[in-house]
């Protein structure tokens, strides 16, 4: 297939939330393997040797970008807003997808990940949904009008775009972008923004699955009706994780918007035909719609959370405060005890052996009694009251 239609660039491409300051810590990697952080100057070595790179230049364009090529003819793009480019050249596209995503997993992402380690961390629950990035395959070329992606290899087409003289089909993993030149300019800009939208809509899911788990948590807390004094204390931890989860992803679903706006800016000056640039002003709006909906079903959810850890801080004063009263009950027996014994007695009194084994004997009675409160309180159930949300979003 790969000879039948001559060549093909395999582009493998991720996003993520950077600004030009993060640009400069990747170039100062890739260049010098060192950080103006404090990260072991020996990680930083071994993971700019690991990345095997043959040259480093700093581009100015659109976006400022950081352009690497290795020694095995991977072609390296850093944006300043975070979209990441890994791109080769091939006849085989099976083999330079397999080359690219090995190189990516072992040694582009340790190394990003290692300058960007300090600061806020990546939540637990969104660390482990595992992301699936997209591949753009450009295919040029004289033949490349006739070219249509086998179903067997690449997956079911649900859609073409055809215009001037770019095609454009996409499968749930790969997306293919057609055109008989030879060369051109807007064949890298149409295949960077094709790996932008599908990286943005994918983190909107991520966001919008994160929700439903949340959600459903603090669902089936509210459908017990009722809690014990002493599980306050562990569902209360629970919900304060939740409460840094949705803090740290509301931050960063707040950043989304200004990226989406940069983009769009720039498609509109790119040397596109004006059917692809209807094309992008729909798919810009479209993604805008989304991050609008997740950021009120977030809002939602901190907002439900929030009820949740009130009710159960109520709980906890409750329980706390029936605590308290058990040991004023038992501090008032025990003075009272002591009174009425100094009251009626005679004589000074001694030290025996039988008053200490009285004084074992009420020790005990006294500790069992408010072991028996402190587990009446503890296991007494409180009611839990929740305002009722819609769930089905």
């Amino acid at each position: 297939m790969t000879e039948r239609y001559g060549s093909f660039k395999v582009t493998y491409g991720g996003w993520y939330q950077r600004t030009t300051l993060h640009l400069s810590e990747v170039y100062n990697l890739f260049v010098h393997g060192t950080s103006n952080l404090n990260l072991s100057k020996e990680e930083l070595k071994k993971f700019q040797k690991g990345l095997d790179l043959a040259s480093v230049s700093r581009e100015s364009g659109y976006l400022e970008y950081v352009k690497a090529t290795t020694n095995s003819g991977i072609e390296i793009r850093y944006y300043e807003d975070g979209l990441y480019i890994l791109e080769i050249s091939t006849d085989n596209i099976a083999e330079s997808q397999k080359q690219l995503e090995a190189y990516l997993e072992d040694k582009f992402n340790p190394a990003i990940s290692y300058i960007f380690s300090l600061g806020a961390p990546t939540p637990k629950i969104l660390a482990n949904i595992k992301s699936t990035h997209p591949i753009a395959i450009s295919v040029f070329g004289e033949k490349a009008k006739n070219f249509v992606p086998d179903v067997s290899l690449f997956g079911e087409i649900y859609n073409k775009i055809t215009s001037g003289n770019f095609t454009v089909y996409k499968t749930p993993q790969y997306i293919f972008i057609c055109t008989p030149e030879a060369s051109n300019d807007s064949l890298k800009d149409l295949v960077e923004m094709q790996i932008f939208f599908r990286e943005f809509k994918d983190q909107l899911e991520k966001y919008l699955t994160i929700h439903r788990t949340i959600w459903e948590e603090i669902s089936n807390i509210k459908e017990a009706k009722s809690i014990k004094g002493k599980d306050v204390e562990d569902i209360r931890g629970k919900l304060d994780g939740y409460q840094k989860t949705i803090s740290l992803i509301s931050n960063r679903i707040n950043q989304m918007g200004s990226y989406n706006s940069t983009r769009s800016s720039i498609s509109k000056h790119l040397e596109i035909e004006n059917d692809l640039h209807a094309l992008f002003e729909y798919k810009f709006e479209t993604l805008a719609d989304t991050l609008s909906y997740i950021k009120e079903i977030w809002k939602m959810t901190s907002d439900y959370l929030s009820s949740a850890v009130s009710n159960l801080v109520e709980i906890k004063n409750q329980s706390t405060s029936n605590n308290l009263k058990s040991l004023q009950t038992i501090t008032s027996i025990g003075v009272i005890s002591g009174v009425l014994g100094y009251l009626s007695a005679n004589t000074l009194p001694k030290i025996s052996a039988s008053g200490a084994i009285y004084f074992v004997i009420l020790f005990c009675l006294t500790w069992l009694m408010n072991f028996i409160i402190v587990q009446r309180y503890q296991n007494k159930k409180y009611s839990l009251k929740f305002g009722d949300r819609a769930s089905d979003l």
